[in-house]
Order: structure tokens, then C-alpha cells, then sequence
């Protein structure tokens, strides 16, 4: 374990194995340690950096942010994980390129990253995103998004959690684990319960309504893979990586589980992503 030091926070991380560097971004509880069953697996292949994004878990925040962060169209957060990825591609691998995935709200980190950092990226999958501003419906899903933050910090997370599942079509595999079963939802002393508070007042709605620059991207397909799980099948975010796909013209490659394959089937996860990435 190691802490790189940023601007307005210290970040925890961790590396295993050997190999060329993979970072790999997690989604909305925001630690690294979901990635460790598949990189039980990845570490024969690959130096894997796994880390808590800022103001998750041990990567604690050491300014203030900014006011805006609480607005819809606030890009603050996704600019400074997008930067703190960049770091860590640095820390570890000095100037040569990194391999990066992210999944979920991850993947629109690694959207970010690939934005602002094209020259750190070797290749870069995007697992299941719900990003919606590529979508012809893209207010709706504004809306929807404005409405379970609205319910979790004024009536419950619970309630919150459970109309993000039913918007996001969460299939029942991935229902049992993102519900936090064991968790008292309102106990606001439990790290977890805090990342999920951090989540529903600065990400769910600013990270999916990210206006990334798909057509950019045209000129890095080479370097894209888009992933979707076996097991989430008609979901939210896999109707939104078709939608990548038509635009960006790439094929999207099944991999095993669901929507947290990475836990669910670790071993074909991180087969899978050893396969696409070369």
C-alpha cells in the first residue's frame, strides 16, 4: 500500500504483480479493494493498480472542494479523478503507457482520462456505463437521476439504492450485492454509508450527465474496448454501451457476470479483459 500525495487529497494505493501497468477505476462505492478477486488473477500479467478514488475509503480529502461540486453540470470531481489518474499512471510507471479500466461510474472517469490524457493510454475498456448524454433521451434520465438523489437525502439511502435499481433495470445477481446487505443504511459513522452519501450528492447525477466528447474518441478507437457483462443482459448501462458502439463504430465484447463481473466471476472478468488487452 502507498499514499500519492494531490492536490486537495492524499490517495491511497495499492500495486500487485508484474508487468506492464493496469489501473483499474472503480464505480460508485469508489475503493480499489472490488477488484481484488480479479486481480487475484490479473497480477500474473499485469503490474495492477487498484486505489481508493478521492474522498472514498482510506483516500481522504484535504481541502474543501469548490461549491459548484453539488451542481448538475459540475465537472470539478470527474477533472480531478481524470488528474488523479494520471498521477498514479506516473507514480508507477514513469512515461511509459498504462492499460485502464473502469466500470460504471468508473468507466466515465476513464472517458475523462482519455480526454484530457490521451498520451497515458495504451488501451482502455469501458465496462458498462451509465453515461446518458449520448442518448436521445438524455433529459429524462436527468431527471430520473435528480429524483433518487432527492429521495436518499431526504427520506432514506435504502430508498434512494432501490429506485436506482429499478431505473437501471439492476438484475437480481447484482441487486443482492449493491444493496449492502449487513449495512445499517443509516448509520452515518460507517465509512461505506459515507462513500454512498458522497456518491448521491457529487456523482450519480454529475458524473452520467458528462458531456464527453465521443466524437474525439474516433481518432483513439484503436485503443477502446467496450465491455458488457453476460449476466446483464437488457440493463441501463448496456443499452448505453450499444449506443457508444453505434457511434464509435466498435464492437462491444461480452464478459463474464454482471454488472460487478469483476467479484461475480473474477477469474473469466480478468481472462477476458487479459484477451482484449495486448
Amino acid at each position: 500500500m502507498a499514499i500519492l500525495t494531490r492536490d486537495g487529497a492524499n490517495l491511497f494505493y495499492e500495486t500487485a504483480g508484474q508487468g506492464q501497468t493496469l489501473i483499474l477505476i472503480p464505480g460508485a462505492n469508489g475503493t480499489g479493494d472490488i477488484f481484488k478477486p480479479a486481480s487475484m488473477f490479473l497480477k500474473e500479467h499485469f503490474t495492477v493498480v487498484t486505489y481508493d478514488r478521492r474522498g472514498f475509503g482510506q483516500s481522504k480529502l484535504t481541502e474543501d472542494m469548490p461549491q459548484e461540486v453539488t451542481d448538475l453540470h459540475s465537472t470539478y470531481r470527474l477533472k480531478t479523478d481524470a488528474a488523479d489518474v494520471a498521477a498514479l499512471a506516473q507514480a508507477v510507471s514513469g512515461q511509459e503507457q498504462v492499460f485502464i479500466m473502469g466500470s460504471s461510474s468508473g468507466s466515465i472517469v476513464a472517458m475523462e482520462t482519455l480526454q484530457d490524457f490521451p498520451e497515458i493510454v495504451k488501451q482502455i475498456a469501458f465496462h458498462e456505463s451509465p453515461i446518458n448524454t449520448l442518448l436521445p433521451d438524455t433529459e429524462k434520465w436527468q431527471d430520473i437521476n435528480a429524483e433518487i438523489v432527492t429521495i436518499a437525502l431526504t427520506e432514506n439511502f435504502a430508498l434512494g439504492m432501490e429506485k436506482f435499481a429499478a431505473a437501471m433495470r439492476t438484475v437480481e445477481l447484482d441487486q443482492k450485492m449493491m444493496s449492502r446487505p449487513g449495512v445499517d443504511l443509516s448509520d452515518m459513522d460507517n465509512p461505506e454509508v459515507q462513500g454512498m452519501d458522497y456518491w448521491f450528492r457529487y456523482e450519480i447525477r454529475q458524473y452520467t450527465s458528462r458531456e464527453i466528447d465521443f466524437n474525439a474518441f474516433k481518432q483513439h478507437r484503436n485503443k477502446i474496448r467496450l465491455l458488457n457483462g453476460t449476466d446483464s443482459k437488457g440493463s441501463f448501462p448496456q443499452d448505453v454501451m450499444h449506443g457508444i458502439s453505434d457511434y464509435l463504430d466498435l464492437p462491444i465484447y461480452d464478459i463474464p457476470g454482471a454488472h460487478l463481473g469483476y467479484i461475480q466471476k473474477p477469474e473469466g472478468f480478468a481472462t477476458t479483459l487479459m484477451a482484449l488487452f495486448r
